[in-house]
């Protein structure tokens, strides 16, 4: 005979087969009727998207089912802007599932959601006039909806295929949203406040496929954004990068230096860890095909950085073994950048740089290019980084451009609005000392715009004339200033753009390619025997001597590819001092006149002295030709007789033929019509 059950077991087999009946119940009211599951949840998702992001969020469309995982289909997902900004976020396809039990349990007032997947996604961030970006507005969500789940809402899967971020700047009037991040595929785990985030995200960052990879854990999502003396979440990361174009970032340089980087990849590996609160970034980079304006060049770097996350706009990297090669291109040093205040401090050193390969100018653009707006990811509003405060130092043991070659560079700089302004610069100059402070270039320009504060001394000038011109025909030590502006550096271009004025100090110099003596000495003997006196030919100069200058000093002004005195420059030479006016090529053509007072020791020697002299000898002469190759020409007999009337006395027992010539010279002299 079978014992009875006892009452409490008896209880228990009731309260069991009611729960089944009700599930069973429950189960079959919802395939009957599945648009009430729908429609719930609809609703549930409605309410806990516009919770969660603060933005209204509306569905067009929500396809329910039970089996095999509860869940819903959605179409056409939208989060709206605020105003008349562009939805915040939109989703062509969204599938979700729950979890059945809770949702059961509650009669659907228990969501809990067990995996989202979302298909193409966009998400549009606005970047206001007033700096500001329309997800900041995120961290302070509405009141739930009434009816809403007061509890915590996470995700336990979250999958993005296809996403894409789009950026607008409102200070840029009539510029569409540009694409920042295409791409995107993401798989991430326990998304919501109080849960350890997992995940990885894939991406294409500035390149036509996905280049970027970020593998992360969070501890645990803050449920709101923490306050000064909370903790930050314990964060650990690992960040990859391939071929970024470095173009795409221009937009985070100062306005008018957008149009350095013309072409470049970037390579970036980077580890992220927290140590006291703080987050650290460290890892290193390579840069490929690099052009500044120039050729191309590579180059590598370390960085690490420490970020207060109380405080990210202090946050400051550093750069070490920086390294950058390429045609004419060697450097290496540090540099270092923080947010606020914005400020670059750099030290640069290297063996060689070539202007030529640097500076060049910018490549051509099509029309189509010139038509089309910067295909740029980033935003083009720089009010706050316009003034950046960019400064450093560049020593260079040679400096090159063409045949032009300077060493021991020695440079203090700042960047000032796309302009490279010297606060110090020395260099050594062919055997001399240049000191070019105050120099500046502007590379914002096609071809770059410079202006040259220079003060030389000590140049070797035949070191210099040889170097640039293939030829000494100078020598002696050089001083001098020059003020000078330019744009571009092809000297073909640049020698008859070039204005700017400047000084010349030679001393103990010769001018090697022609000897003024040898034009001088017949003329002013020819002008003796138009006075009676007879000079020895033998005491002609020949040619091939140069002539010697013991002190030349010259101003000049440069326009339209000549230098032009600006007084009479001033020469003391070995046949006696002298004046040249006119102007001098800078393709080393000559247009000179001037006057030579020939000495009375020069003019003696002329004629063994049997002539004494009493003063010097005034004797036009005309300078044409070439550096290289001048022509001299002196005044005719009857300029150079006139010269010699107040210089040679006649003897009383030669006072005859003499006085006669001399009479008619100066009667010659007299009725002369002057020059108009």
């Amino acid at each position: 005979m079978t014992r009875a059950s006892p009452p409490h077991r008896r209880a228990l087999k009731v309260a069991l087969a009611i729960v089944g009946a009700a599930l069973v119940l429950t189960i079959a009211a919802m395939a009957i009727k599945p648009s009430w599951l729908g429609e719930r949840l609809r609703a549930q998702v409605e309410a806990v998207a516009t919770r969660s992001l603060g933005r209204k969020v509306t569905i067009e469309k929500l396809d329910a089912h039970l089996l095999p995982t509860p869940g819903a289909t959605i179409t056409n997902l939208r989060a709206e802007g605020a105003g008349s900004e562009p939805p915040f976020l939109q989703a062509s396809r969204v599938t979700a599932t729950v979890q059945l039990w809770p949702f059961l349990r509650s009669l659907g007032k228990d969501v809990r959601v067990g995996s989202v997947h979302l298909v193409e996604p966009t998400l549009n961030l606005v970047h206001h006039g007033d700096g500001s970006w329309n997800h900041e507005t995120l961290e302070r969500p509405p009141a739930s909806p009434s009816g809403a789940s007061g509890g915590d809402t996470a995700i336990e899967h979250l999958h993005i295929r296809d996403g894409v971020v789009r950026v607008m700047d409102q200070a840029s009037e009539g510029r569409p949203a540009v694409v920042a991040l295409q791409d995107i595929d993401a798989d991430l785990n326990h998304v919501g406040p109080g849960h350890p985030l997992e995940g990885k995200v894939r991406m294409a960052v500035a390149a036509p496929k996905q280049n970027v990879e970020l593998d992360l854990k969070v501890d645990s999502l803050p449920r709101s954004l923490p306050q000064a003396g909370q903790p930050w979440p314990q964060v650990t990361a690992r960040l990859k990068s391939k071929d970024m174009s470095v173009s795409a970032f221009r937009r985070f340089l100062p306005a008018s230096a957008t149009e350095y980087f013309t072409a470049g990849a970037l390579d970036v590996d980077a580890d992220l860890k927290t140590d006291q609160g703080h987050y650290v970034l460290s890892g290193h980079g390579a840069a490929k095909g690099l052009r500044l304006r120039g050729d191309a060049a590579n180059g590598s770097f370390a960085f690490d950085s420490r970020v207060d996350p109380h405080q990210p706009k202090t946050a400051k990297v550093s750069f070490t073994q920086i390294a950058l090669s390429g045609p004419g291109l060697e450097l290496g040093g540090t540099a270092s950048a923080q947010l606020e205040p914005a400020r670059v401090r750099f030290s640069l050193a290297g063996k060689e740089l070539d202007l030529g390969h640097l500076l060049g100018a910018m490549p051509a653009r099509s029309a189509s290019e010139e038509a089309r707006p910067p295909a740029t990811p980033l935003i083009s509003k720089r009010a706050g980084i316009g003034k950046v405060d960019m400064a450093g130092t560049l020593h260079l043991a040679t400096l090159r451009h063409g045949a032009l070659t300077v060493s021991d560079v020695d440079v203090q700089a700042t960047l000032d609005d796309g302009a490279l302004v010297l606060q110090r610069g020395t260099a050594n100059v062919y055997g001399g000392r240049a000191n070019i402070t105050g120099s500046r270039v502007d590379f914002t320009k096609a071809q770059p715009e410079w202006s040259l504060r220079a003060t030389l001394d000590g140049l070797d000038t035949a070191k210099a004339f040889q170097a640039l011109t293939g030829h000494s025909s100078l020598q002696g030590a050089a001083s001098g200033d020059l003020q000078l502006s330019g744009a571009g550096l092809d000297w073909e271009r640049v020698r008859n753009q070039m204005t700017g004025t400047g000084t010349l100090r030679l001393r103990d110099g010769v001018y090697t390619s022609t000897d003024l003596g040898a034009t001088v000495a017949p003329a002013v003997s020819q002008g003796l025997e138009a006075l009676g006196k007879k000079a020895t030919s033998e005491s002609v100069r020949k040619a091939g001597q140069g002539t010697h200058f013991k002190d030349l000093d010259a101003r000049f002004r440069i326009q339209g590819g000549w230098a032009s005195f600006t007084q009479p420059m001033a020469f003391d030479s070995d046949l006696g001092k002298g004046t040249l006016d006119g102007r001098v090529s800078l393709d080393e053509r000559l247009e000179l006149k001037g006057t030579v007072q020939a000495s009375q020791q020069f003019v003696s020697g002329l004629t063994h002295g049997t002539v004494p002299i009493k003063a010097p000898v005034s004797v036009p002469i005309t300078i044409t030709g070439t550096v290289k190759d001048p022509q001299v020409k002196a005044g005719s007999p009857t300029d150079i007789a006139q010269g010699l009337l107040p210089a040679v006395p006649v003897p009383k027992e030669l006072e005859g033929p003499a006085n006669q010539a001399r009479k008619g010279l100066e009667n010659l002299f007299q009725k002369r019509p002057r020059e108009k």
